[in-house]
């Protein structure tokens, strides 16, 4: 590896911290782990390719579901190179995304941010003031990402990352083919972000109505995703009541059963 190909931090250090990840990019296989480095924590992800599979594919073209969206497919040094060039123009625009260790063409270091949204709000005695608080973080930043021009790609909660009162935006590597649409791609992210909700393991019910309202305060050139959401979920009603069958439901799995569940909250949207 040519020491050129990195960036970040001084010098001495990145010499140092080089060395480390040399080696332990060669006795640990795992496309993402951490490690410690002089007291600070830091995750390698290697460089991996993007692409949707084809039962993906057919679903989108028979539903047409924004959230099916196929990705772009990009080779492993592609995805690495546009996730790294992604992060570096969002923390430009002011959104808050990990600081860049160290790069090369094989993998990347990143400096830890902290801790999963997942972590916090899957927890089954969170209460709702602490549960909104952190819904309330990650709005704001999605939000930032979207009056910005720019999209997520994969909005879930789980590529939030909190620390100290602050939230830290992850995982960009997903694109998607040029002729999709912004607003296309913002729409997508608003919908795997509220599926991602549909997982947590609270004793009380989220108001979607609510935190779409929110989202749309903070995004107003947006406000017409609520009646597109409505729209869709009104759109694929008939696969809503297929997934009531109890066959149905063992073939899905959890994740199908948060996917219709919160279509089926959609649709019965106020207005």
């Amino acid at each position: 590896m040519d020491s050129n190909t990195y960036m970040g931090m001084s010098s001495n250090i990145d010499k140092k911290l080089e060395e480390l990840v040399k080696e332990l990019s060669q006795s640990n296989n795992q496309e993402i782990f951490s490690f410690e480095y002089e007291n600070q924590k830091y995750w390698l992800k290697r460089a991996r390719a993007t692409k949707s599979n084809l039962i993906h594919k057919l679903f989108y073209k028979l539903t047409s579901i924004d959230i099916l969206l196929p990705v772009e497919s990009k080779s492993d040094k592609e995805s690495l190179n546009f996730e790294t060039t992604k992060i570096a123009r969002l923390k430009e625009k002011g959104i808050k995304t990990p600081n860049i260790a160290l790069k090369n063409e094989e993998f990347f270091v990143l400096e830890d941010s902290g801790k999963m949204v997942n972590s916090y709000i899957r927890k089954r005695d969170i209460t709702k003031e602490k549960m909104y608080y952190y819904i309330d973080l990650m709005l704001k930043e999605l939000a930032l990402i979207h009056n910005n021009k720019e999209f997520h790609g994969g909005a879930q909660a789980r590529n939030f990352i909190y620390k100290e009162g602050k939230v830290t935006v992850i995982d960009f590597e997903d694109s998607f083919d040029e002729s999709i649409s912004l607003e296309t791609l913002q729409f997508r992210d608003l919908i795997l972000f509220l599926l991602s909700l549909t997982k947590t393991r609270s004793s009380f019910e989220l108001d979607y109505d609510f935190i779409i309202n929110e989202y749309i305060k903070l995004v107003p050139q947006n406000k017409e995703f609520r009646k597109k959401l409505k729209k869709l979920a009104n759109k694929i009603s008939f696969l809503i009541t297929l997934s009531q069958n109890k066959f149905i439901k063992k073939i899905i799995g959890r994740d199908g059963e948060g996917f219709f569940k919160l279509f089926t909250i959609l649709q019965n949207l106020k207005g």
